[in-house]
């Protein structure tokens, strides 16, 4: 998250409360629809920063993930409540954070593979130089309750990014629920895309938003250099889930280590391509860097690079 680099997070969140600037809609941008046609998304995503794109999942799918996670977060807040909530760049408490997903239901690995999920991530990052997989850069869920503030309107990338021209994300929310503006809806600033080094991520200028108002299964998609928050849930008995992930070239640093994450036992029977995907190869950028100080049962998982999708 962007936070300001001289800044403490209570700091910061003083800032956002007076900024000195406001930056206002383009009022000629015209905003995206969800739309069930891959190309239209794509003209979204280049023209706004953002696309909404439905029909991806079926609704049994849409169904199980939802019940997973609700299952999964009564089952860690039974064990510590803080396990779940708490979360540092949140305003309160309200929300619910679940991590690990991987390991949780078989619907949350299926997802990072995807077919349309890696023809966006290509379509966004472009080829790998030596066709190696990208990578799973973070996948966790967010579930606002109602009370919920909004969280401050950030970038998914490091703050001091501003000769950055391309992105280095492709970044995906899974609706769980319907996504309005009473419940929490993302806030997304349209074309900020585009705004490279005039992006403050200080917290002296504040942008004006819209919720990506979206169907239960659809996927919104962006990239890092979108600016974007959780939007505070207004309602009085609505909740709003997502499951929110990002893939990276396999330069790049994820920011989950995840074959010392994820369970060993869970990843066995898993397809190569997740693998791939979640970073469980030696061979990276013509290096090749055996695992031989990892345990047996992390460097059995251990596949070659190559794209194998």
């Amino acid at each position: 998250m962007a936070v300001g680099d001289s800044l403490s997070m209570d700091e910061y969140k003083l800032t956002l409360a007076s900024p000195e600037k406001i930056v206002p809609l383009d009022p000629n941008l015209v905003l995206p629809k969800p739309t069930p046609d891959l190309e239209t998304a794509k003209a979204d995503l280049k023209r706004a920063g953002y696309a909404i794109l439905t029909d991806v999942f079926p609704e049994a799918v849409v169904r199980t993930a939802r019940q997973v996670l609700a299952d999964e977060i009564k089952r860690e807040e039974a064990i510590d409540q803080s396990r779940v909530s708490k979360f540092f760049v949140d305003p309160d408490a309200k929300n619910r954070r679940l991590n690990r997903l991987p390991d949780r239901h078989e619907v949350f690995r299926q997802i990072l593979e995807h077919p349309v999920v890696l023809e966006l991530t290509k379509h966004i990052l472009g080829p790998t130089v030596l066709n190696e997989s990208y990578l799973v850069h973070s996948v966790d869920a967010n579930v606002t309750r109602p009370g919920s503030g909004a969280q401050f309107i950030h970038l998914d990338a490091s703050n001091g990014v501003g000769h950055q021209k391309a992105p280095n994300q492709s970044r995906f929310i899974w609706c769980l629920d319907e996504f309005a503006e009473e419940n929490g809806a993302t806030r997304v600033v349209p074309g900020s895309h585009l705004w490279n080094s005039e992006i403050d991520n200080s917290g002296a200028t504040s942008y004006e938003s819209v919720p990506a108002e979206a169907p239960a299964g659809s996927l919104i998609i962006y990239t890092d250099m979108l600016l974007h928050g959780t939007g505070a849930n207004i309602s009085t008995n609505r909740e709003r889930a997502s499951i929110n992930f990002g893939l990276t070239p396999p330069w790049c640093r994820p920011s989950i280590n995840f074959p010392l994450v994820l369970d060993p036992e869970v990843m066995k029977n898993t397809s190569q391509t997740l693998r791939q995907l979640l970073g469980y190869s030696s061979v990276m950028n013509g290096g090749d860097y055996p695992w031989e100080n990892a345990p047996e049962s992390i460097r059995s998982l251990c596949v070659p690079p190559t794209i194998a999708y």
